[in-house]
């Protein structure tokens, strides 16, 4: 595990269940998409639209949303309520854009309830080394994998 990750960040929750449960009913009930969690294989990551949403305040750090095309494609077409046939281009990265705020704000809300988190604007962002993250949760969707990596830096931020 990282070094800054400290004894007070694993006491606080569950980070493992917090980002599967949060992540999997945000995908269903607003985007109409089975997540199930899934073994590790990073090797589709290196073509995945992955963004980031930086957050500052109580806790600090970045939270990374990285999707295969094709769950992007299924995720967008699920929010907007159209067949993936009718998206238009850049459709899909708006609403990956979205999804990756909301999931951060509702597992940054599940994590720290009582705490006082900004948060950026989410942009499109290479996607994070894996030792650099303080967790990672991967997904299995029916139309690809999804994965979430979450950095924190211990201590406030204004």
């Amino acid at each position: 595990m990282p070094e800054n990750l400290d004894a007070a960040f694993v006491a606080e929750a569950d980070l493992d269940a917090v980002v599967a449960r949060v992540s999997a009913g945000v995908l269903e009930t607003m985007f109409f998409e089975e997540a199930v969690e899934s073994e590790c294989e990073h090797g589709w990551l290196e073509n995945s639209i992955t963004t980031r949403v930086n957050f500052t305040g109580s806790h600090a750090g970045s939270f990374f949303l990285s999707v295969s095309p094709a769950a992007a494609r299924a995720i967008a077409a699920g929010f907007l309520g159209l067949d993936p046939e009718e998206l238009v281009d850049g459709q899909g990265a708006q609403v990956i854009l979205e999804l990756t705020n909301i999931l951060c704000g509702a597992i940054m809300s599940h994590l720290w309830p009582e705490s006082s988190l900004s948060l950026d604007s989410p942009v499109q962002a290479p996607c994070p080394a894996l030792p650099a993250c303080t967790m990672h949760r991967c997904f299995q969707m029916p139309d690809g994998p999804v994965a979430i990596f979450i950095q924190v830096h211990f201590g406030s931020s204004s």
